[in-house]
């Protein structure tokens, strides 16, 4: 049988990236949390006094759903691994971590993703790169009851099967950095999630001025043209086949632009959900309340 062949230095790289990896995000989260404090309402100080800071458990909740661990999991991790913000204090239980989850503001994930994004840009000396916009499917562990067609029943018969969601992201193609995030609904079509994403993306500061957009089409409208035309970015997005141009402006002036070889730049973007696949080599989510969904999203962008 003959033996795999390796790049030279493979397996340095593959030690550093498993020695290095783990205390540099450690780190790096850490820092950003401590420098963009999630902002809460200042309680009275009658009672007892709590045995954790709202600060710690953030961290904690960030590194749980970066690592896809359990909140069962993540106390157990916390009992051996060197954590840099506390010492000597008591581990929070998997209880007060999954609790806590629910009480992170969406609008604080999504200030420190545009934050992540920022860093990652400046660690890349201001290189920029053409924009990409695209889904996936994520999997949960709810199952769901569908009517499907079954050949040995000769009828349609109910059955149980997984339920999915969609990880919709913007990011920088061939720097995979992720500008803007979201998770919604399966159903839920890719057209519609541009302009929310591209609009938060303009209240967090992130416009990179004049760019080429990529995209499938998905996110063929020509709303979504007008939207990019007026943030300054040329669209090349593919258009539907039998589509129909009068009176659509927008979208007929990107018609004219279209560049089908630098089109294909746009399948970079599946590197990002290469570098997400968890389990089963799938997305996988496992939070069930709508709003942990979200920010699940989010946690996972920063990560």
């Amino acid at each position: 049988m003959s033996e795999h062949t390796r790049r030279p230095h493979y397996w340095t790289y593959y030690h550093l990236r498993h020695s290095s990896e783990t205390p540099f995000m450690i780190d790096t989260i850490a820092g950003l949390v401590r420098e963009h404090p999630c902002p809460r309402q200042e309680k009275g100080n009658q009672g007892r006094p709590p045995v954790h800071s709202k600060d710690k458990l953030d961290f904690i909740c960030i590194l749980m759903v970066a690592w896809h661990k359990t909140s069962r999991d993540m106390e157990s991790d916390l009992s051996v691994i060197n954590m840099p913000w506390w010492t000597g204090e008591p581990v929070p239980d998997h209880t007060t971590i999954a609790r806590h989850l629910q009480t992170i503001p969406y609008g604080w994930l999504t200030a420190m993703l545009a934050r992540t994004a920022r860093l990652c840009m400046a660690e890349a000396d201001g290189a920029t790169g053409p924009l990409g916009a695209d889904s996936s499917g994520v999997e949960t562990t709810r199952y769901e009851t569908v009517v499907r067609p079954l050949k040995r029943e000769k009828d349609f018969v109910e059955m149980a099967q997984k339920e999915y969601l969609k990880y919709h992201i913007v990011a920088i193609l061939g720097l995979q950095i992720i500008l803007e995030s979201e998770i919604t609904p399966s159903n839920v079509n890719d057209v519609t999630m541009l302009p929310p994403m591209l609009g938060e993306m303009g209240r967090q500061g992130l416009s990179p001025g004049p760019s080429v957009f990529h995209a499938d089409r998905g996110y063929d409208s020509n709303y979504n043209c007008q939207i990019l035309f007026e943030m300054g970015i040329t669209p090349n997005i593919k258009q539907r086949s039998g589509s129909v141009n009068r009176g659509k402006p927008y979208r007929s002036r990107a018609a004219k632009i279209f560049d089908e070889e630098e089109y294909h730049q746009r399948g970079m973007i599946e590197g990002v959900f290469g570098g997400e696949e968890s389990k089963r080599h799938q997305l996988h989510c496992r939070f069930i309340l709508p709003d942990n969904r979200r920010r699940f999203g989010k946690i996972r962008a920063i990560a």
